[in-house]
């Protein structure tokens, strides 16, 4: 009779383990389930971001040539702006060589020449400083484009 008392007992125990590992299966199973979920989640959230960097990168780079193509025509504004102004003075002197003014007339043209060639100077400065911008500008432009393409050789295909 105590053995089977001992064989009831042990059967009671073993059906008692085997149906608790069943519902904590259920639950790993139900836990690997919310990882898996989440991994992928994480995964779609990556290639968002991973897109909107991208974005990023494609619209700096419109704005940095855009910033170049400015600095260009600033460039070539100040280049007519000097020619002009060159112009006038040329003919201002031109014209004081070529008439007999009153000194009081020739003072004054002297005086307008003076400005014209102050002028010049300030827009020869203005034109090297721009000049030197667009260069400084194009380097930066050429490191981050540089960077650009090695962070798109870098970028894991997802």
């Amino acid at each position: 009779m105590r053995r089977t008392w001992v064989l009831a007992f042990s059967i009671c125990f073993l059906f008692l383990c085997t149906s608790g590992s069943g519902q904590s299966t259920s639950n790993e199973a139900q836990g690997m389930q919310a990882l898996v979920v989440e991994g992928r989640q994480l995964r779609k959230d990556l290639q968002t971001s991973s897109g909107y960097a991208l974005k990023a990168q494609v619209l700096l780079s419109r704005s940095q040539f855009q910033q170049a193509a400015v600095a260009r025509a600033r460039v070539a504004v100040a280049q007519k702006r000097r020619q002009e102004v060159a112009g006038r003075a040329k003919q201002f002197e031109e014209s004081m060589d070529n008439t007999e003014s009153s000194p009081a007339d020739q003072k004054q043209n002297q005086a307008q020449i003076s400005a014209f060639k102050l002028q010049l100077e300030n827009l020869a400065t203005d034109e090297q400083q721009t000049q030197t911008a667009e260069t400084e500008f194009n380097g930066m432009e050429y490191a981050y484009a540089h960077i650009t393409l090695r962070s798109m050789d870098r970028r894991p295909s997802i």
